[in-house]
């Protein structure tokens, strides 16, 4: 299993769904939320939205919300069953540490500096160069909050990670570089 976690702007959604194709795995973003909704009972916009950047400004409070903690649970363990079906890449939603009693997993997280996330969420959504980067602050903010949240631990730090890529290199060569690196662990 790879899960990739990544910083708003890297592209780290595509970086992982080439990464599938190039493995002939699947990969799963929010086909994660309509599971976790179908156990919850909660609406997959809710449960889509517990980690968005819309939240973040009482971020704490509202992830200790009683609807917000079993979407967080039904999430988690819709996480658990996808990865039970076998080796696929998963990303975002705290995969890596959801996993974290796992064998055979690859926990990677994209990074890039903030020129080249501006440039790159400008080009995706058309923001201005001033709201990609409010966008960018955003979403960090509710990523780390959503991260800390559930693990206690610091999203982003290198040391939960097996590897740690800076999306400017290219889409191409992230995933090149990631499905080098599964290959000679011949997990796959």
């Amino acid at each position: 299993m790879i899960t990739i976690a990544r910083e708003h702007g890297t592209a780290g959604k595509h970086i992982g769904q080439l990464v599938a194709q190039r493995l002939n795995i699947p990969c799963y973003y929010k086909e994660m939320v309509a599971v976790a909704a179908k156990e919850s009972g909660l609406a997959q916009e809710f449960i889509s939205g517990i980690n968005s950047d819309e939240n973040a400004v009482m971020q704490e409070l509202y992830l200790t919300a009683n609807p917000v903690q079993r979407a967080i649970a039904a999430q988690d363990k819709a996480i658990r069953q996808i990865a039970d079906a076998g080796a696929c890449v998963i990303i975002g939603r705290s995969a890596d540490y959801v996993l974290r009693e796992y064998q055979n997993i690859v926990r990677i997280f994209i990074y890039a500096s903030k020129e080249y996330r501006t440039k790159k969420v400008s080009e995706m959504y058309g923001d201005s160069p001033e709201a990609a980067q409010k966008s960018i602050a955003r979403s960090d903010v509710a990523r780390a909050a959503y991260y800390k949240n559930i693990s206690g631990h610091v999203w982003g730090d290198p040391h939960r990670y097996e590897l740690c890529i800076n999306a400017s290199m290219g889409e191409d060569a992230a995933a090149n570089l990631i499905c080098g690196h599964i290959k000679r662990m011949e997990l796959v």
